[in-house]
């Protein structure tokens, strides 16, 4: 079954680019922060870290979400879940944690 995200992902495939990823494209972790007591949850892609930000349902919230970033200036993907897609922060001062 072709869900409504699918779809939209597909009409919309280049507006991400290389953004977007499969979630198995990516491996899990906990990163540590300079400004963070406690490590947070993570990806390793492409020998960097990116931060969790937030789960977002619809393309159309990824999309806002995304822009936003883009107006920030901050470095991020996308990666896809079952259930929708899933915003990262790259994180250039991180450390896997221990």
């Amino acid at each position: 079954m072709v869900s409504n995200l699918d779809i939209s992902l597909q009409q919309n495939r280049s507006v991400f680019s290389d953004l977007l990823l499969e979630h198995t494209a990516v491996k899990t972790c906990h990163i540590s922060l300079p400004d963070m007591p406690k490590p947070v949850g993570a990806i390793a892609y492409d020998n960097r870290f990116y931060s969790y930000v937030k789960f977002y349902p619809t393309l159309e919230a990824a999309q806002r979400a995304s822009d936003r970033m883009k107006k920030l200036g901050n470095l991020f993907i996308l990666t896809r879940v079952p259930k929708g897609l899933v915003l990262w922060v790259f994180e250039p001062d991180a450390q896997l944690a221990k």
